[in-house]
């Protein structure tokens, strides 16, 4: 028997990635420069960590408003919102984890690095109504 013609060739999947397809470069460059700070907070300490925190986090308040404008205007795919998610629940179940005290007695504080990531989830998660509005729009044009 001869295959049918018309049935597609599956797409191979990718081996890792960490958005969508369509996603603004600088967002992706951005998110992995905070992740980055992230992991090597222990070893480079935090000088270094937050350096580059603050490299990447312009990328991604810059990166994420053009694209959800972009997704508005232009239906654009890849918005990274199961990014923003990760990354706000990661933050909030490892600030419990980040907590410590100088000395015995002492007030307790929490390494930085978990507000900071709460901050890069939640931006990413503010702009998604607005990326989102265009989809639903367009849909009920199309």
């Amino acid at each position: 028997m001869a295959e049918d013609a018309t049935v597609a060739a599956p797409v191979p999947k990718k081996a890792f990635t960490f958005t969508d397809d369509g996603c603004r470069t600088e967002i992706r460059l951005g998110i992995l420069l905070i992740l980055a700070a992230v992991f090597v907070w222990l070893w480079l300490g935090p000088r270094w960590s937050a350096g580059l925190y603050f490299l990447g986090l312009p990328l991604v308040l810059l990166g994420v408003p053009l694209h959800a404008r972009d997704a508005r205007r232009a239906a654009r795919p890849g918005y990274p919102l199961k990014l923003g998610l990760i990354l706000t629940i990661g933050a909030i179940l490892m600030w419990p984890d980040l907590l410590y005290r100088e000395m015995v007695g002492g007030p307790l504080q929490v390494q930085p690095m978990a507000p900071l990531l709460l901050v890069a989830g939640l931006w990413i998660l503010a702009w998604w109504p607005v990326a989102r509005r265009s989809e639903t729009r367009q849909e009920e044009q199309g």
